[in-house]
């Protein structure tokens, strides 16, 4: 840490050591499922039976549930009107139909030891966040009699679901492809002594209590079959069906994945001090050639995650690489994750690398620590693009930068073939800063993810911002203490629910100082971060001229000699600014032509600053925040001043680039109408 932050800081005890790992989850809510899929109804049965917990102190009788995709159910939920959708009369009528998905629950029944209690009668849908009565993704059951504080509700419930179309995000049918994702009829959280459970909207994920789960599903022999948790066991059927059963502990949730095109790799992970982890890889027939990119990448996650933060507790994990068309790309599920690849990609813009190590870098954060998504995304988004960042640094080292021709714009990136540019690389982080400048004033970061204003601040503020803000931090208390504050938070709240008030508090605890000043300025505010150099001036110093004091005579006048134009001194100022709203200490770098170096520190509080000095030499370079500590800083290319013109040409190179880069724009747009 910098002398700087150390001034700036209020001690506030010795720092903690370490918390025990724990080994397993509270296990609220435990799910026995038996679902079958039916490909060509694009249709799914199912009957579950839970039992959860109450781990209030006080009793409850109603019982909020999530149906998520009654999300698709019609053009009326918060999710449709949230989607970017074509206009419906460019859609042809059978695909409209197709895009529409519902789960219809048959029976609700209360298994209690005299009997069973009919509960589908008090069904009712809640709203729980916006107006929409149009919008059934949380419905609500009430018990004839309150279950007590430590007593066990057991349900079971009958349901059937039409699947989605496989281009709604997450999850749903293409081809014959099927990614089941938010499948079943699914419990809120009991959570800070109320019910937590959000209305489903586009831009939010999902917050569900641990438990066990052991899921049988039956499909077509045909299919292949990947899972959360571990396969116990297989058995035909008489109808030319195969029912699998799927088993795990501590987990939050429950994802498959089916398709008979599916080719099967399977691999092994281990190294010194973390559990030994069985691989699957259910690859795309185009893909093959990717395998053990694939697999190598969630190597490298396992072992990096598990050693910074904590190991990877489950004996298996799935990579399931999406059939062509499917928005379910790019997910992650307890144990399961899905990745994504395009045959044009070139290695030097690591993907499936990157893809692969973000998806299975959730298994740690999204997977073990369990924050609530719906009002909190950065604490899973925004730290595990940190780490990914960090991940892929270490392992792969920069990314190249490319531009993406021939193709069209579509949901969730750009099709087409990418155009690598020779030698030009992308350092860890530099390639969110542009999203920062541009959007970074839309929003604070620290709002629920569906109050923002639109997707791009979504975007910004749940995996951008705080990945940003991260780096930040890890460079003002430096890589050996935010290591340990990583760890000591994840090993904390490992099954635990946390906040951002329980990070901030693991952060001064472990560092043994007050950083709530450095939150406010980052997390709960939206205004941006900008210093700069506006100005160094460097006058020679002239001889002195006017009435000098004596001691007790009269001021003398004193005149220079005619040839008298320099002393062979400089008096130089430097003038420091901070342009953006956010407020945060930062040094100031001032070296002068004789190699002598100062280092400023200012506490960014005012909007500038002015450095004045008397040297022999004149002031070669200024430069704020000269490590570039502050990654946050939306324009890093202002920070700084050279005396020597020689570099000036660089600016017309960037000129020439931006010009180069609007011929190509308008060369493609002709040739595409030509």
């Amino acid at each position: 840490m910098s002398a700087l932050i150390l001034a700036v800081v209020l001690s506030t005890g010795i720092p903690v050591a370490n918390p025990a790992l724990p080994r397993a989850s509270p296990r609220i809510a435990n799910y026995t499922i038996d679902v079958r899929l039916l490909p060509q109804r694009k249709r799914l049965e199912g009957t579950l039976i839970l039992e959860w917990r109450n781990s209030a102190e006080q009793a409850l009788s109603e019982f909020p549930l999530h149906l998520y995709w009654n999300a698709f159910k019609h053009n009326l939920t918060e999710v449709s009107r949230g989607e970017k959708r074509r206009p419906e009369a460019r859609i042809p009528p059978a695909a409209r139909e197709r895009a529409w998905a519902y789960q219809h629950l048959r029976s609700i029944t209360m298994l209690e030891l005299d009997g069973e209690v009919d509960l589908l009668p008090t069904l009712k849908v809640l709203h729980p966040d916006v107006p929409n009565l149009e919008d059934q993704t949380v419905v609500q059951i009430r018990t004839p009699r309150p279950v007590e504080p430590g007593a066990t509700l057991k349900l079971r419930i009958e349901w059937v679901a039409r699947i989605p179309h496989g281009a709604i995000p997450r999850s749903g049918w293409v081809h014959d492809y099927f990614f089941m994702a938010q499948w079943f009829p699914k419990l809120g959280v009991h959570w800070h002594g109320a019910w937590n459970c959000h209305t489903f909207h586009p831009t939010t994920e999902f917050f569900a209590d641990f438990g066990v789960y052991r899921v049988r599903v039956t499909t077509p022999a045909a299919y292949v079959v990947g899972a959360t948790g571990a396969l116990r066991w297989e058995q035909p059927n008489q109808d030319g069906s195969v029912t699998r059963e799927f088993y795990q502990e501590d987990v939050h949730d429950f994802a498959w994945a089916a398709s008979p095109q599916f080719r099967v790799y399977r691999d092994r992970f281990s190294s010194s001090g973390l559990h030994p982890v069985a691989l699957t890889l259910l690859l795309q027939p185009e893909h093959t050639y990717l395998a053990r990119r694939y697999l190598d990448a969630t190597k490298h996650t396992l072992r990096h995650y598990g050693r910074w933060y904590g190991e990877y507790p489950y004996a298996q994990l799935t990579v399931v690489d999406p059939a062509y068309g499917s928005g379910s790309g790019g997910m992650e599920y307890p144990t399961l994750f899905t990745g994504g690849a395009s045959i044009f990609d070139p290695p030097e813009l690591q993907k499936p690398e990157g893809v692969t190590v973000h998806e299975c870098g959730h298994q740690f954060w999204y997977g073990l620590v369990a924050n609530n998504e719906f009002e909190e995304a950065w604490l899973d988004e925004g730290f595990n693009t940190y780490s990914t960042a960090k991940v892929l640094d270490l392992v792969y080292g920069p990314v190249a930068w490319a531009e993406t021709s021939f193709g069209l714009q579509y949901s969730i990136g750009r099709t087409g073939i990418p155009i690598v540019a020779p030698g030009v690389w992308i350092e860890r982080g530099e390639d969110r800063v542009a999203s920062l400048r541009q959007k970074g004033t839309v929003d604070r970061m620290a709002r629920r993810a569906w109050e923002y204003r639109n997707r791009d601040a979504y975007g910004l503020n749940a995996y951008s911002k705080p990945a940003l803000v991260l780096q930040t931090l890890e460079r003002l208390l430096g890589d050996e203490v935010m290591n340990r504050v990583m760890r000591t938070f994840h090993h904390r709240w490992r099954f635990g629910h946390p906040t951002t008030e329980d990070f901030i508090t693991s952060v001064e605890q472990v560092s043994g100082a007050s950083w709530r000043w450095f939150f406010e300025q980052t997390f709960f505010s939206s205004e941006i971060c900008d210093y700069a150099i506006e100005r160094v001036r460097n006058l020679p110093r002239r001889s002195f001229e006017g009435y000098r004091d004596r001691p007790g005579r009269e001021p003398v006048l004193i005149r220079p000699p005619a040839d008298a134009a320099e002393t062979g001194a400089f008096e130089s100022e430097v003038l420091a600014v901070r342009k953006g709203g956010v407020r945060l200490p930062v040094e100031v770098l001032v070296e002068f032509e004789d190699g002598q170096q100062l280092t400023e520190r200012w506490d960014g509080q005012e909007r500038w600053i002015r450095y004045r000095y008397q040297r022999p030499a004149r002031i070669r370079r200024a430069v704020v925040d000269p490590n570039h500590a502050l990654m946050i800083d939306i324009d890093y290319a202002n920070n700084s001043w050279i005396a020597d013109r020689s570099v000036a040409p660089l600016a017309g190179l960037k000129a020439a680039g931006r010009w180069l880069r609007w011929m190509q724009d308008l060369l493609e747009l002709y040739a595409a109408f030509s």
